[in-house]
Parts: structure tokens; sequence; C-alpha cells
């Protein structure tokens, strides 16, 4: 019985590939958390002008203001994401590896939203 339950719970976990490369699962998964919070890019704060809290609004500003480049791996989001401690965003704590990966794939795959 012990097994069973262990079976199933590695059967439960999702590969970060598993993950949809596509903007609706991303604003939700990474970049509200991460980045929409009330200090750095939702309505109350909105540092550099820049909100991320509503996912079209968010969307529009990232491609019309050219944080993201279709299909560009060298994006200014992904060197932002992958800066120095410095330069960084999140400036408090860098995303994890995988969720970096996954915003990469979004971007490289042409910024689906």
């Amino acid at each position: 019985m012990k097994w069973t339950w262990l079976l199933f719970a590695l059967a439960a976990c999702t590969d970060v590939d598993e993950r949809p490369a596509n903007w609706g699962y991303l604003h939700a998964a990474v970049i509200v958390p991460s980045c929409a919070t009330a200090s750095c890019h939702s309505d109350e704060a909105a540092v550099a002008g820049v909100k991320l809290d509503d996912a079209d609004t968010a969307y529009e500003l990232l491609l019309s203001d050219r944080y993201v480049i279709a299909g560009d791996a060298a994006s200014p989001l992904l060197q932002l994401l992958r800066a120095n401690e410095r330069d960084r965003m999140p400036p408090d704590a860098p995303l994890p590896l995988a969720d970096i990966e996954l915003v990469e794939a979004w971007i490289t795959g042409g910024a689906p939203r």
C-alpha cells in the first residue's frame, strides 16, 4: 500500500517540459506571483511604469515596449531575468531556472498569447 501512494505521487508530478509555453499559463503561474506584486509591477506600484497584473495589458506592454521580441532569445526580458544580482528581475531573488527556461520557450516559440 505504501508503494502505491509513492507511485501515485510520482505520476502526479508535472515535468517542466509539460507546462504550456503560452501567455495565459505563463502570466498566471510565473508573472503574477513573481513580478506583479504590490511592491513591483502592479497597479499599486508600477515600477518604471510597468504594470503586469492584468494579462492583456501586460502582454501588450511587453511586446509594444520591446521587452519581448517574439522569436528572439536575446529579448530584454530574458536579459533581466538572467542578469547579475544588481540588475536582475525580480531583484530580491532570481526566478527558478525552470521558470526562466519556460519564459525563453515562450519567447523563442513566437510569444503566443
